[in-house]
């Protein structure tokens, strides 16, 4: 379960440098000659049972989050907003960063990397012999959703968190193995 927090912690210092204010010109450009995200596919392979393959049309989730109550549509963040400009210059240092590792971590039964590879942060954690994450942010999805954080409110609007991941380039974003069992979640 320390794997689990680890790549959260990791993905959401990333998703917090996403928010910076949309009036100043930044270094962040999304692709736009890429294909849009129009499924997410959630494959589970269980250690015991039937695997399940399941496309989730983006349009679902948009709908999703339009009718989802408004505390889970707008999610207030107060710390955030004092530190908005160092979070996006850090943003957009990493954008401009060459190609490599930022964090190893080893120890006896864990090893952590978070790397910079391919226009994307990537984190891998190994913990123990049984668990595996694999987890890539994609900057192209970090520069769509600089709009997320809404300063007056000092609030996520998880609506366009949703939005930038039509951005997200087309291939594995989630991959975890833990014992027998496998989930991965793919843009396509």
């Amino acid at each position: 379960m320390k794997s689990f927090a680890i790549v959260a912690a990791a993905l959401t210092l990333p998703l917090v440098l996403l928010a910076a204010d949309p009036a100043q010109p930044s270094a962040l450009t999304a692709h736009p000659a890429q294909p849009s995200t129009s499924v997410l596919v959630v494959e589970v392979t269980p250690e015991h049972g039937p695997r399940l393959v399941i496309p989730v049309p983006y349009i679902v989730v948009r709908a999703g989050v339009a009718l989802a109550p408004r505390h889970i549509r707008q999610i207030p963040v107060p710390g955030l907003a004092p530190h908005m400009d160092d979070l996006h210059r850090a943003l957009a240092t990493l954008q401009d960063t060459p190609d490599g590792v930022f964090v190893e971590i080893e120890g006896p039964d864990e090893h952590v990397v978070v790397e910079k590879r391919d226009g994307a942060l990537r984190v891998v954690v190994l913990d123990g012999d049984h668990t595996r994450v694999q987890a890539v942010l994609p900057f192209s999805l970090l520069a769509s959703a600089r709009n997320a954080f809404d300063g007056e409110t000092t609030s996520l609007h998880t609506g366009a968190l949703v939005r930038a991941l039509r951005d997200a380039p087309r291939g594995p974003l989630v991959h975890l193995l833990d014992g027998g069992t496998e989930v991965e979640i793919r843009a396509w």
